[in-house]
């Protein structure tokens, strides 16, 4: 007698071992060299914004150092830290995608030398990752610009108000 409660085959929920198609990997390896690309140009212009950053900050102290008390130094300094400081919070914005993306195409490879189940799986989850992170810096940007015009209108009314 055969049991009620066991699974059939046809049941989508029983997961069976599949194999990698030769057309999966392909197509994985033709994403490889653009996912290797994006990677290492985010990683320059991580590198960049970040030597940006210390240059601003290095200028900065120079300027503020040769100024007199009486000149603007102390304002210029305070402002050219202001700037670094968001120079290396964008270094940072693109040094985590970067990464994400490194790790996809380094699991791209993994796929192409085993055709593993484990590999392809791997891949598909380093792909999801970065797609993930991305989504949550534009809904995040979304609310910054939302947010920052808002703002820029309240200003601007309260500035025409003032000036009648």
């Amino acid at each position: 007698m055969e049991n009620p409660y066991s699974a059939s085959i046809a049941d989508p929920s029983v997961h069976s071992q599949g194999q990698v198609t030769p057309a999966m990997i392909q197509a994985l390896q033709g994403t490889k060299p653009w996912v290797r690309f994006c990677s290492i140009l985010g990683f320059i212009f991580t590198g960049l914004i970040f030597m940006g950053a210390v240059s601003m900050m290095f200028f900065g102290s120079i300027m503020s150092g040769s100024m007199s008390e009486t000149e603007v130094g102390m304002p210029f300094a305070g402002f050219s830290i202001l700037v670094s400081a968001v120079y290396i919070l964008l270094g940072l914005l693109y040094l985590f995608p970067s990464i994400k993306l490194w790790k996809y195409g380094s699991r791209i490879a993994d796929l192409i030398g085993s055709q593993s189940t484990q590999d392809l799986e791997a891949a598909l989850d380093a792909q999801r990752s970065f797609w993930k992170l991305v989504g949550i810096l534009l809904a995040v940007f979304i609310g910054l610009y939302i947010i920052i015009i808002g703002i820029a209108v309240v200003a601007g009314i309260f500035g025409t108000m003032s000036s009648i």
